[in-house]
């Protein structure tokens, strides 16, 4: 969150692991209080779209012609909780796929390839995560996630090159299956749109949608900011500072 709204909000001590030992951290519950105040009491609001690689102070020297008050933005946008949710340049937006979705997955024909149940020896087999899959002695990566609804394991510290057909083996569960499809895992579905446009799993007469097209449009989303009109800006500082003191 932005420095100038931290200072606003009281420190409390609080013992997070339940082991006697407290630590001094901000008060963050008084932000929850303050969200719901500002939804129901203020009505001075408006939008703003922001503009390719614009930063929140550039916006609130804009807006309120004082750079120093972009934390009011992150006050009154729920989406937006510290500076990694402010809309990125597409930049910004490429190193943040890239080291998001850095990993590569291997796709099976089935779910019972990545997960499946014996329900004779009620014994489970499923890949494990952190766990060595191997394609040969020299071609292979660790497990970072292990997805059975899209029947797909997601490797990363990949060493050589994953082919279709091959067969892989996870060394620690001795599961196995015949690659179908080796794909970057910004490039693999996430989910699909159905006729409403309503995200499902299924493939059935659905638009399939990728890891990065589903950060892409939830970076646009946020390009849309609310912002308190200038005139109600000054009340608003003086209540929240109010509000979180008491």
């Amino acid at each position: 969150m932005a420095a100038n709204f931290f200072k606003h909000i009281p420190n409390i001590v609080y013992d997070f692991k339940s082991d006697g030992k407290y630590y001094r951290a901000k008060d963050m519950f008084r932000k929850v209080s303050t969200w719901s105040y500002l939804q129901e009491g203020i009505t001075g609001y408006n939008y703003y779209r922001v503009i390719e690689g614009e930063r929140p102070d550039v916006v609130a020297n804009r807006i309120y012609g004082d750079s120093t008050m972009y934390w009011l933005f992150f006050l009154v946008n729920e989406n937006l909780q510290d500076f990694n949710d402010w809309p990125k340049s597409q930049i910004t937006f490429n190193k943040f796929i890239s080291r998001k979705y850095s990993g590569t997955c291997l796709l099976a024909s089935s779910t019972t390839d990545i997960v499946s149940f014996n329900h004779d020896t009620e014994v489970s087999s499923k890949f494990l995560l952190g766990e060595k899959v191997s394609q040969s002695s020299d071609i292979f990566g660790f497990v970072t996630d292990v997805n059975p609804t899209f029947n797909r394991i997601t490797l990363n510290s990949v060493q050589g090159t994953f082919t279709n057909g091959s067969t892989v083996t996870g060394v620690d569960s001795n599961k196995s299956f015949t690659v179908s499809s080796v794909v970057r895992e910004q490039d693999v579905v996430n989910h699909y749109l159905d006729s409403n446009n309503l995200k499902t799993t299924s493939s059935t007469d659905t638009t399939p949608v990728s890891n990065e097209e589903h950060e892409r449009n939830i970076n646009e989303d946020k390009h849309l900011i609310r912002y308190i009109e200038p005139q109600y800006a000054g009340r608003v500082v003086r209540e929240f500072k109010k509000l979180v003191r008491e």
